[in-house]
């Protein structure tokens, strides 16, 4: 028998919890769906990780996708949720190809959910996890086989699950699950759906993204609460802004009702279960049409132009009213005018006239009340002056309840915590020596990582004096077990510099920062007073002489000694070169066109004089034979008849013979070039990275890992240098073996670390000197391996 299904989104962001979560989406089956979807309820879980920014309505058009593609495809339910995630992985890799040359990518992690009576199948994409809390257990569900995630290649990978639903199951689909919520998603046991969100809310203080399901007895409906939102009194105008941001109900056929909040849970909106009749009520226009933009692509049998692009899947039916709620009218959404006021500057100016006037009533109300009752407390109440205003009185009443709280919350402060947290101290010594009496280094990780955990948990209840010894020796030991050496990096300048850096180049005493959004480069030299920024250096696009150069795409270092007589060589899209250094003017040489031209050149190097060029869409790699710096003579195809899949390529290194592709998906191939005509040039479309740890042994570190740049240091301790961006890591290969040698990370943000941004770009200078961009500032570490 079907079960009703409610969804809350547990989403905290700079700190604050939020009603709604962008990229959650739930919808029951239109009149036309597609054969064999006409039980299933869908629900759509997108969160996107990377250096890229979406907007809310970018978030809620890619949720409408899928719902969009999972409704019209018929047949089998596997087959039509793995074509609505590809409604997802094409404009996702459209864009992030789009947005290469600026290093600006995205990462989808994808959860499906199609519920069919009491059985729910999921599909998951990239490092996505589900736990089952149910009376039978505890249930956690998460297999490497959902690969990295949508957006990076042709094809993604996916995972799929069923699951049994029963009454009062919860399932907690989230990306990043905090390290507090180990103890509390391991513990089964019965709990309301309040009590679970609640509680794992209130386990951490670090920004969460993640939805929570249950299961009732009931006749199918469908609901997504908006947790926190204003109480039913408030304008229909709160639920329209509550469908915008993609956390309710889609909308359902014309003829059927948008759901409007019931007194008894202001903040849900509630879809009705397969077969239901429409309401006679008037339909209202969808909250979720959302325009094409121009010239972008539509997904297979979507909506042709002119049309709503939801229009045909279903508008969530009101729920019905009872008698402590009274449903209200949804106004019609009509069109803004241009220059006017948005919808949300007006509905924030309708909220705060309704406050106001709310507080003045309340207020006179408090006031005639308390000039009634309050001298019936009093043991002579002819004594009491008849003049006490009610403003007093208002005062009074309020500054009493204040007191009576503030007492109340000394005495839990003082005893409640202290009791929490020696017991959370106690599991962490416990811990400890569990982790200690261990062989295993697998084992030894996992016991070490529960330290962690519970010196988290006790550090939430009060102070660090007694726990930072266990958890500098608990990072200490899992360092060391994972390979992670710790470098502390500083700002190289004393404010931000204003510009996004995509690419970074580093000599000895030079550093130089090329600009994504304007293509322009930037330089500043090392002093004895640090990095001082070059405002005299002039490297930008434009047109010198007769050459007409774009924004620059990449950059790096020459070697002293050249025929231009400059210190940085960048390249744009169309293959012109542009010397430039310190006061002195930019010199613009085109490089000799290839035979077949150019596509867009994505990235260059030089090793050892000859400068290798990619060109992605081309399918090619060209080498133009150096002469002291200067490149003018025709260049040569790098492979034979073996060329390599380089579509999403966007990072190229070179040692030796050896070339190195990175793709946009994060994986690694290897092209051996060969100088014999006998024995053609050999290419390795997925190169085997090595992981020596044996601490890793259930854990796939590169399947979690998204590499986005790459690098040769310099010989004679030549290492291949893949930067993790959103994990701010440095991985060091060996560079024949691809053997992992060690992670570079920086030290934790307690110890005074990096942002907690994605690294936009790296560069190591000769002399061992580590430089990552965060945002828009520049660290370095002088202690790098």
């Amino acid at each position: 028998m079907p079960l009703d299904l409610t969804l809350s989104p547990l989403y905290r962001l700079n700190g604050q919890d939020q009603p709604s979560l962008p990229g959650l989406m739930a919808a029951v089956p239109p009149r036309r769906a597609g054969r064999g979807r006409e039980q299933d309820r869908l629900m759509v879980y997108l969160l996107l990780s990377g250096n890229a920014v979406f907007s809310t309505g970018e978030f809620v058009q890619l949720a409408s996708r899928a719902a969009v593609a999972f409704y019209e495809a018929p047949g089998a339910l596997t087959s039509a949720l793995r074509y609505a995630a590809e409604s997802i992985n094409r404009p996702l890799l459209d864009r992030n190809m789009s947005t290469s040359n600026r290093h600006q990518y995205a990462v989808g992690w994808l959860a499906l959910a199609a519920v069919r009576e009491a059985q729910a199948t999921l599909l998951l994409s990239g490092p996505m996890h589900v736990f089952v809390l149910a009376a039978g257990g505890a249930q956690h569900i998460h297999d490497s086989l959902s690969g990295k995630g949508i957006g990076l290649g042709q094809n993604a990978s996916y995972y799929f699950s069923q699951v049994a639903l029963h009454a009062d199951d919860r399932l907690l689909f989230c990306g990043r699950v905090p390290d507090a919520w180990e103890a509390a998603l391991a513990d089964p046991s019965p709990a309301s759906f309040e009590a679970t969100r609640r509680r794992l809310l209130s386990l951490t203080g670090d920004d969460v993204n993640a939805v929570l399901l249950q299961a009732k007895d009931g006749p199918g409906t469908l609901t997504v609460l908006r947790p926190g939102a204003d109480a039913p009194g408030a304008s229909a105008a709160r639920t329209e802004t509550a469908s915008t941001t993609g956390s309710a109900a889609m909308p359902q056929d014309a003829g059927q009702e948008i759901a409007t909040p019931a007194e008894t849970s202001p903040s849900t909106r509630t879809a009705p279960p397969p077969g239901t009749a429409p309401s006679p009520r008037t339909a209202q226009p969808s909250a979720y049409a959302i325009p094409l933009q121009p010239g972008e692509d539509r997904p297979l049998g979507s909506p042709a132009p002119g049309t709503d692009l939801l229009s045909s899947l279903p508008r969530a039916r009101a729920a019905e009213p009872t008698a402590a709620a009274e449903q209200l009218p949804i106004p019609e959404l009509t069109p803004e005018a241009p220059g006017g006021p948005s919808p949300r500057t007006r509905q924030a100016a309708r909220l705060l006239a309704g406050g106001l006037r709310t507080w003045r009533s309340l207020m006179g109300r408090a006031g005639a009340l308390l000039q009634r009752f309050l001298p019936r407390l009093l043991p002579h109440a002819e004594e009491v002056s008849p003049g006490l205003s009610s403003t007093a009185m208002v005062i009074m009443a309020l500054f009493i309840p204040v007191m009576v709280v503030a007492m109340a919350s000394m005495v839990y402060f003082r005893f409640g915590r202290s009791v929490q947290y020696e017991d959370a101290l106690i599991q962490a010594r416990q811990a400890r020596q569990v982790a200690v009496g261990q062989s295993d280094p697998a084992a030894q990780r996992e016991a070490w990582q529960r330290v962690l955990t519970y010196v988290n948990q006790a550090e939430s209840y009060g102070g660090a004096s007694e726990t930072e010894p266990l958890r500098q020796e608990a990072e200490a030991q899992l360092d060391a077990l994972l390979g992670i050496r710790r470098l502390q990096f500083t700002p190289a300048f004393s404010t931000g510099l204003g510009i996004q850096i995509s690419r970074l180049a580093a000599s000895e005493n030079d550093l130089y920062m090329l600009d994504a959004q304007r293509g322009r480069l930037f330089h500043a030299a090392l002093t004895s007073g640090g990095f001082e920024e070059d405002t005299v250096f002039d490297c930008a696009p434009g047109t010198y002489g007769s050459n007409a150069v774009g924004p620059l795409v990449d950059i790096l270092t020459l070697p002293r000694v050249n025929t231009v007589d400059a210190t940085v060589l960048g390249v744009d899209a169309a293959g012109n070169l542009l010397y430039c250094a310190s006061h002195q003017v930019a010199r613009a040489l085109a490089l000799p066109a290839p035979d077949t031209n150019w596509g867009r050149v994505t990235a260059f190097t030089i090793e050892g004089g000859d400068l290798y060029v990619l060109d992605a869409p081309s399918r090619a790699v060209w080498v133009y034979n150096g002469k002291d710096g200067a490149f003018v003579d025709r260049p040569y195809f790098f492979f034979g008849g073996q060329i390599p899949d380089l579509q999403d390529a966007i990072d190229l290194a070179v040692s030796g013979d050896e070339l190195y592709l990175l793709h946009a998906d994060g994986h690694l191939s290897t092209c051996f070039y060969s100088r014999l005509e006998a024995v053609p040039t050999r290419c390795e479309a997925t190169a085997a990275l090595t992981n020596p740890f044996p601490a890793y042994r259930d854990v796939d570190l590169f399947a979690q890992s998204h590499f986005t740049q790459m690098l040769i240091t310099s010989a004679p301790d030549s290492t291949l240098l893949l930067l993790d961006a959103e994990a701010q890591g440095v991985f060091r290969f060996a560079s024949r073996s691809l053997e992992l040698q060690t992670q570079i990370r920086p030290v934790s943000s307690r110890a005074g670390g990096l942002p907690g941004s994605p690294v936009d770009a790296m560069a190591v200078s000769p002399n061992h000197v580590l430089f990552l961009a965060v945002r828009d500032q520049v660290y370095f570490a002088a202690d790098a391996p």
